[in-house]
C-alpha cells in the first residue's frame, strides 16, 4: 500500500527539507507508460480551480502543478526553466502545469506581457509565447516592449493585427483579474508561487524539490485510488481539499518569518576588506549588497546600484558582500580573487568587481581560460595571484557567508539600504525612491546631531529601531 494523501504530511515541510538536503529524483520516475493511462474528465477544485487557465500536459494527470507568475519577474523565469526540466523527466500522464497571472505593480510591463501571452493564446500559442517572454526578458525590459512583442508575434507566425487587437480586449483583462483575485484569496504576497495538488512551494526552488514533490503526490494519489479512498476523476479536487489548508498554515508561518526578516538589519558596512564605492564620511545612505559573481540577477542588481551611486557619489556609499550562489570551483576562485583584490584597497576591489560584472555570461564555461584571465587582471591591478588562496582571502569570504546567515539572507541579490532589506532584482526607480527617502531622514539626523560617517549610520539604525512597528 502506497498510502493515502493524509499519510504524506505537509508538502511545504517536505519541499523545504528537500531544498536543504538536495535529495535526488526517485530511480523509477519513468516507470509508467502512456498505454497504461486512461483518459478521464477530471473534477475541478473549488478551492484552487484550474478553470479556463492554460494547461501544459495530460488533462487527466495525477499531479497538477499550478504556477502563479509574472513575466517580468526574473525568479519566475528561473522557475519556468526549472519546470521545463522537471516536466521533461516525468512519465506520460504523471503531471500537468497550469499558469495563473499575477503581474506585479513594481514591474512596469508585467501587465502588458500577461495580456500578450493571452492574446497569443487566442491563436493557440500561449505556451510558445510564455517561453519567449521569459527568454527575451532583457530585450523586453530595455527596448520598446510593444515593438518587441510585434516581432515575437511574427516569429510565432501569429496574425499580428489580430494579436494587437486582442491585447486590448476586456475579456483578456478579466481573465487576468480572476487570477489576481484567486492569488489574493490564497494570501499570496510574492511570486513565483507553486501549488502541487494544493501543496504550497514558495519561490524558485531547485529541480529536486519539484521532482520529489510530484513523485510523492503522484504515488499518494494513485495509492488512494487503488485503495478506494477516492475516485480517479476526483484526484485533483480531493488532493487540494487535503493539502491546501496545510498550505495556508504554512503561508501564515512564512509571512510571520518574512515580517521578522524585514526589520532593520545592522549590517557592518564600515569593516575593511570589502569592495566600496563612495565617501566614508559624507555618505548619507549606506547600501550593503550581498552579491554573487556569475549570477545574472545579482550582476544586474550590482549594475543598477553602481549607476545610482555614480549619479550621487557624495551621498551614496555602496559596500559589496560576497555570497556565491553555488559551490562551483571557478566561481569560488573568482570570489577569493575579489577578496584578495579588496583586502588592502576597497576601491581596487570595486574595480575588479566591475571588471567581473562586464564578463559575458558564457565566460563562466571557459574553466581554466577564465582562471587565467582572472590572474592577468589581478596582476594588472597590482595583486599577487598567489594571494587568492591565502588564508586571509578565504577568511573574508567565510566571514561574509556567516554574516549572511546571521542576517537571514537566503538568496541573492539581497540589498540593505540603511538597514532596510530589499530582496531580489528591484526596479531601478524603486531603489532610487528608497535612497531619496533614506537620505532625507539621514540628512535631518546629521544636521540635528552634527555627526557623519559611521556615527551617523549607527544613529540612523538606532532611530529606525525605536520607531513604533519598526520594520
Amino acid at each position: 500500500m502506497r498510502g493515502g494523501l493524509e499519510l504524506k504530511g505537509g508538502l511545504l515541510a517536505l519541499a523545504l527539507t528537500l531544498a536543504a538536503c538536495g535529495t535526488t529524483q526517485p530511480a523509477d520516475v519513468q516507470e509508467q507508460s502512456a498505454a497504461e493511462r486512461p483518459t478521464i474528465e477530471m473534477v475541478d477544485s473549488e478551492l484552487l480551480p484550474v478553470g479556463e487557465s492554460p494547461v501544459r500536459g495530460a488533462p487527466d494527470a495525477w499531479v497538477t502543478v499550478v504556477v502563479f507568475g509574472d513575466f517580468q519577474c526574473p525568479f519566475c523565469g528561473r522557475l519556468a526553466a526549472t519546470l521545463d526540466q522537471v516536466m521533461a523527466e516525468q512519465p506520460e500522464g504523471r503531471a500537468r502545469i497550469v499558469f495563473k497571472h499575477v503581474p506585479l505593480d513594481s514591474h512596469p510591463h508585467a501587465r502588458l506581457l500577461a495580456h500578450a501571452s493571452e492574446a497569443a493564446r487566442e491563436q493557440g500559442k500561449f505556451w510558445e509565447m510564455h517561453d519567449l517572454l521569459f527568454d527575451r526578458a532583457a530585450e523586453l525590459r530595455d527596448a520598446d516592449p510593444r515593438a518587441v512583442l510585434r516581432g515575437m508575434a511574427t516569429e510565432l507566425e501569429l496574425d499580428v493585427q489580430r494579436f494587437e487587437r486582442d491585447l486590448e480586449r476586456p475579456e483578456i483583462a478579466e481573465r487576468i483579474a480572476r487570477d489576481e483575485a484567486l492569488a489574493e484569496e490564497l494570501g499570496l504576497n510574492a511570486v513565483p508561487a507553486v501549488y502541487i495538488n494544493g501543496g504550497y512551494i514558495p519561490g524558485a526552488q531547485p529541480p529536486a524539490v519539484y521532482m520529489r514533490a510530484i513523485y510523492d503526490v503522484g504515488e499518494a494519489t494513485q495509492g488512494a485510488v487503488d485503495d478506494g479512498e477516492m475516485k480517479r476523476e476526483e484526484v485533483y479536487a480531493h488532493s487540494v481539499r487535503a493539502l491546501l489548508p496545510r498550505s495556508r498554515q504554512a503561508q501564515a508561518a512564512q509571512a510571520e518569518q518574512e515580517s521578522a526578516q524585514a526589520r532593520i538589519a545592522r549590517v557592518p558596512v564600515y569593516q575593511p576588506g570589502r569592495p566600496v564605492l563612495g565617501d566614508d564620511e559624507t555618505a548619507l545612505v549606506q547600501i550593503a549588497h550581498f552579491h554573487s559573481l556569475g549570477s545574472e540577477p545579482s550582476v544586474e542588481m550590482h549594475r543598477r546600484l553602481v549607476e545610482l551611486q555614480s549619479a550621487d557619489p557624495q551621498r551614496v556609499r555602496l559596500v559589496t558582500f560576497q555570497l556565491p550562489h553555488s559551490d562551483d570551483e571557478v566561481l569560488a576562485f573568482a570570489h577569493r580573487a575579489l577578496a584578495a583584490a579588496s583586502r588592502d584597497d576597497a576601491a581596487r576591489g570595486q574595480r575588479f568587481l566591475s571588471w567581473m560584472a562586464e564578463l559575458p555570461e558564457d565566460a563562466w564555461s571557459e574553466g581554466p581560460k577564465l582562471l587565467e584571465r582572472i590572474d592577468d587582471k589581478l596582476r594588472e591591478l597590482g595583486v599577487d595571484p598567489d594571494g587568492v588562496n591565502a588564508v586571509a582571502s578565504r577568511a573574508r569570504l567565510d566571514a561574509d557567508q556567516r554574516l549572511a546567515l546571521e542576517l537571514d539572507v537566503v538568496g541573492i541579490p539581497t540589498t540593505f539600504i540603511n538597514g532596510q532589506r530589499v530582496v531580489g532584482l528591484a526596479p531601478l526607480e524603486e531603489v532610487e525612491r528608497q535612497i531619496d527617502e533614506k537620505a532625507a531622514i539621514a540628512e535631518r539626523v546629521a544636521q540635528v546631531r552634527n555627526i557623519s560617517g559611521q556615527e551617523l549610520y549607527e544613529a540612523i539604525l538606532n532611530a529606525a529601531e525605536q520607531q513604533p512597528g519598526a520594520r
